[in-house]
C-alpha cells in the first residue's frame, strides 16, 4: 500500500522531484503504477468481500469516455491519449480496489497534501534562486509547470485547511498547518492568474458552506492576501498589474481559444480527433497568431477534439463525483463522523475549484484530478450513516462539527 501513498503524494507533479533524477517522468509513474497495480491484484483476492468498481456514475461514464477515446484514435485521433486515458482506467481498478476504509483514504489525502508541500518547496528554492536573476521570475519549472502545480494544488487544499481546524491529534494539525503554510507560499510564488482564481473559487465554496461565513472569511483573508498582495510576484501582482508578457499570453489564450471554436463550429459531434488540437490549430488560427499552443482551455479542448456530446459525458465525471461527495459528506453528518465530513467537504470544494482553472488550462490529464474522482466512488460506501442515539456515547472518531457545519437554518 505504501506505494500507492507514494503516487498520491507524487500525482500533483508534471515532474516528480526525487524519481526524475533516475527515471524519465512517464517511466517513473508507470512503474509506480505497475507495482500498484500487482498489490491490486494480491489484494483483491485475499478481500472478504469484491470491490464494487462500477457502483457509482462517475465509474460508468468514465468508461464511456474511455470507449469515445478509442474510437477516436480509430479515426484519426493521436494514439498516446488512448494510452494515458488507459491509466486512468487502471487507477480506477487501483483506487477502488485497495482504498477499502475511512484510515486508508485518510492516509491517501495525507500523502497528496505531503506531495503538495514538498513540491511547494522545490518551488520556493527555485524562485529565490532565480528571483534575482530574471526580474518577475514565475517559478514552477522544478515541478514542470507552475500553472498545473497551481490547479492541482486547488484539489489539497481545502482539505489541509479543514484538517488544520479539526483534526484530533496534534501532530496532525501542525503537519497540515506547516503544509498549508508553504504550499500557498508555492503557489504565490508559481502566480498563476487562473489557479488563483480556482483557489478564491475553492476557498469561497467552503465559506459559503460555513455557519460563521464573515469570520472565515476573515480567517482565509488573513491567511491569502499578505501572500498574494506583498510579494514581488504573485497571481494576484498579475491580475491586477500584468506586463507586456502578461498581455502577450492572455492575447495567445484568446487567439487559442476562438480557434477551438472555429473547430467546434465544423466538427461539433465527433471533433477533430483526440490529441489532434495542437497540430490542427495552424489551419483555424489568425494569421499572426502563435500556433504551436494547446487550447489553454480544458472545455473548449475537450469539445473541438472529441465534439460537444463527449464534452457533456466528460462533465458529467466531475458532476457526479460531487454529487457522491455529498452523499458521503451527509452520511456522515447523520452519524457525526467527523473525518469523512471534511473529507467529503474538503474534495468538492477541491472540484469546484479545479473546474474553474480548467477554464484555463488544458487540464483534463492531470492526475490528481482523476485521483479525487476515483476517491468519490470510494467514500460513499465507507460512511455508515446510522443516527446516533440520545446521550450515547459517542465513537472514537465522532466528534461534533462546529466550524464548517451548514447552519441549522439553512
Amino acid at each position: 500500500m505504501i506505494f500507492f501513498y507514494i503516487l498520491a503524494s507524487m500525482a500533483t507533479f508534471l515532474h516528480p522531484p526525487i524519481l526524475s533524477r533516475f527515471l524519465p517522468d512517464f517511466v517513473a509513474f508507470k512503474a509506480l503504477g505497475a507495482i500498484c497495480f500487482v498489490y491490486a491484484i494480491f489484494y483483491w483476492c485475499s478481500r472478504s468481500t469484491a470491490p464494487r468498481f462500477l457502483s457509482s456514475r462517475q465509474s460508468h461514464l468514465l468508461l464511456l469516455l474511455y470507449a469515445i477515446v478509442f474510437a477516436s484514435c480509430l479515426t484519426g485521433g493521436n494514439f498516446l491519449v488512448f494510452f494515458i486515458y488507459t491509466d486512468f482506467i487502471f487507477l480506477l481498478f487501483v483506487t477502488v480496489c485497495v482504498v477499502d476504509s475511512l484510515r486508508r483514504i485518510s492516509w491517501v489525502l495525507f500523502s497528496a497534501v505531503a506531495g503538495l508541500a514538498y513540491g511547494s518547496v522545490h518551488v520556493v528554492l527555485e524562485w529565490i534562486h532565480f528571483r534575482h536573476i530574471y526580474s518577475g521570475y514565475r517559478a514552477g519549472l522544478s515541478v514542470g509547470d507552475g500553472n498545473y502545480f497551481t490547479t492541482s494544488a486547488v484539489l489539497c487544499l481545502p482539505f489541509a485547511l479543514l484538517a488544520v481546524l479539526h483534526g484530533k491529534r496534534l501532530w496532525k494539525r501542525m503537519f497540515y498547518g506547516g503544509c498549508l503554510a508553504v504550499s500557498l507560499l508555492g503557489v504565490a510564488v508559481c502566480a498563476s492568474r487562473g489557479g488563483f482564481l480556482a483557489l478564491a473559487a475553492a476557498f469561497l465554496f467552503l465559506i459559503a458552506r460555513t455557519e460563521h461565513r464573515v469570520r472565515n472569511l476573515l480567517l482565509i483573508s488573513v491567511v491569502v492576501l499578505p501572500l498574494a498582495l506583498f510579494l514581488p510576484i504573485s497571481p494576484l501582482q498579475r491580475l491586477l498589474h500584468p506586463n507586456r508578457i502578461d498581455a502577450s499570453n492572455s492575447h495567445n489564450r484568446i487567439m487559442a481559444w476562438k480557434a477551438g471554436a472555429r473547430m467546434i463550429a465544423d466538427h461539433p459531434v465527433l471533433g477533430v480527433g483526440v490529441g489532434n488540437f495542437k497540430s490542427l490549430m495552424p489551419q483555424y488560427a489568425d494569421k499572426g497568431t502563435t500556433t504551436d499552443t494547446i487550447a489553454h482551455n480544458t472545455y473548449i479542448e475537450v469539445a473541438a477534439e472529441l465534439g460537444l456530446p463527449s464534452l457533456l459525458v466528460f462533465l458529467a465525471i466531475p458532476f457526479f463525483s460531487y454529487r457522491s461527495l455529498e452523499k458521503a459528506r451527509q452520511r456522515a453528518e447523520i452519524a457525526g463522523r467527523e473525518f469523512p465530513y471534511y473529507a467529503a467537504l474538503g474534495l468538492q470544494a477541491g472540484l469546484v475549484g479545479y473546474m474553474v482553472g480548467a477554464f484555463f488550462l488544458s487540464a483534463e490529464y492531470q492526475k490528481l484530478f482523476w485521483l479525487a474522482i476515483m476517491l468519490s466512488m470510494c467514500l460513499p460506501s465507507l460512511v455508515r450513516a446510522r443516527r446516533k442515539r440520545q446521550g450515547a456515547v459517542p465513537d472514537a472518531d465522532v466528534t461534533s462539527i462546529p466550524l464548517f457545519a451548514e447552519s441549522p437554518q439553512s
